[in-house]
């Protein structure tokens, strides 16, 4: 899951500085998705999603021995579990980081 997380915030972050490449009026040879690999692994953003999604996913299955499968409860919690990963991403998108240089 933290793997996936990453891959989308790497990802967005390449789609973003691909968009803002073909705007330069010089050409030069730079591959996104390296930049933005790069950018995620220096940034403190990959400890912060790898922390983030470490505890929802220990909250998720603190829980996990007590429930009956396919419960409503069950079903809620996976909810917001997914809801929180959405959260984590989008708290930790690169782009933001970069506008605000």
């Amino acid at each position: 899951m933290q793997l996936g997380s990453a891959a989308v915030i790497i990802f967005e972050n390449t789609f973003y500085l691909w968009g803002q490449q073909r705007y330069r009026l010089e050409q030069e040879s730079v591959y996104p998705i390296r930049i933005a690999l790069q950018q995620y692994i220096a940034s403190p953003n990959a400890a912060a999603v790898r922390e983030a999604l470490s505890s929802a996913v220990h909250t998720y299955e603190a829980g996990f021995s007590h429930w009956i499968a396919g419960s409503a409860r069950r079903s809620q919690r996976k909810a917001e579990l997914i809801d929180t990963i959405f959260e984590v991403v989008l708290q930790h998108r690169l782009y933001l980081e970069v506008q605000a240089n």
